[in-house]
């Protein structure tokens, strides 16, 4: 249990133990939900955030507009192609951007990530006669948690660095094999950064995505016309009753599921604190046990005295 909450948990209560579970009453949506982010930035209302925030991240793109793409995907089941992507739009030159939030991390979350960047890519080849020239894929990650490092000095840690962009290059001189599949994560989880009006608009974004939901104002800091649209996009008083039911509903099923991980959690750590108690009492039975054998004790008096079987104490032998 304690290995299983470690990899699949444990990044997500340590950076999120700041956050209490979620305000029923707040004035905005939370972005980093399933149904405040697609309401966001997956509706065609709202086209024009999403369309900033791409322009943001790949300022070098030019991007001028945005045609959000139907969310499916071949050979795949029902249930998976209403899964795979939150969001998938296509700009005038055919550059793909999927763009996924994801509130917690997996065991292999880089290789989900991979396996499922391969469908944009290998569709562009099933449309008749095709001579492998690729439009580029750039896959955006919104992560409500720390990434893990897996490779070079910083493997197995968490940095500072909150913004990371992959590519395929060669190792030792950092040519780019081919730039047409880009990976960029936001550690938004991980973001303790205030804001000023002077902030790069990265750093607005992730604060906004990661704060919206606690703020009753928009501060000064975002003053730009692109949030003042977020602003009133979120407002959950401006929703139907519908719309704000299937929000408090996500909100529900994201608070139980929290509560499940805090508490086998919390049973892990006690579960861990009696097996500790336990194979310390072992152990110093055992170091008892092994002083009595050197004195010379028969083991019938050792195995009565100390509570070890006789095939413990064989084994200290």
């Amino acid at each position: 249990m304690r290995d299983m909450l470690g990899k699949f948990a444990g990044n997500d209560v340590k950076l999120q133990n700041d956050q209490t579970m979620e305000n029923f009453n707040a004035k905005y949506v939370n972005p980093l939900s399933d149904w405040g982010f697609k309401r966001l930035f997956g509706t065609e209302m709202n086209k024009d955030l999403l369309l900033e925030f791409l322009r943001n991240l790949f300022p070098e793109r030019g991007i001028m507009d945005i045609a959000y793409l139907k969310n499916e995907r071949q050979n795949l089941t029902e249930r998976e192609r209403d899964t795979v992507f939150d969001v998938v739009c296509t700009d005038p030159s055919g550059a793909q951007f999927v763009v996924e939030m994801q509130k917690r991390t997996q065991r292999y979350f880089r290789d989900r990530a991979l396996y499922y960047a391969a469908y944009p890519i290998i569709e562009q080849g099933r449309k008749g006669s095709w001579n492998y020239r690729l439009k580029p894929v750039c896959v955006v990650g919104i992560l409500n948690f720390a990434m893990e490092h897996e490779y070079g000095p910083e493997a197995g840690r968490w940095r500072e660095k909150l913004i990371h962009r992959y590519r395929l290059r060669e190792d030792e001189t950092g040519e780019i094999m081919n730039s047409k599949l880009e990976f960029l994560y936001l550690e938004v989880g991980a973001f303790r950064k205030e804001i000023s009006g002077s902030s790069p608009g990265t750093d607005k974004w992730m604060y906004v995505l990661k704060n919206l939901s606690r703020l009753e104002e928009r501060p000064q800091a975002l003053r730009e016309r692109v949030f003042e649209r977020l602003f009133e996009a979120a407002k959950i008083a401006a929703y139907t009753k519908e719309e704000r039911d299937q929000y408090e509903n996500d909100m529900m099923t994201e608070n139980d599921y929290r509560n499940t991980i805090d508490y086998a959690r919390d049973e892990g750590r006690e579960a861990g604190l009696a097996e500790g108690e336990a194979k310390g009492k072992t152990e110093g039975k055992a170091e008892v046990a092994r002083k009595m054998l050197a004195a010379g004790m028969p083991a019938e008096q050792i195995t009565e005295f100390t509570g070890l079987t006789a095939e413990q104490l064989a084994a200290l032998k």
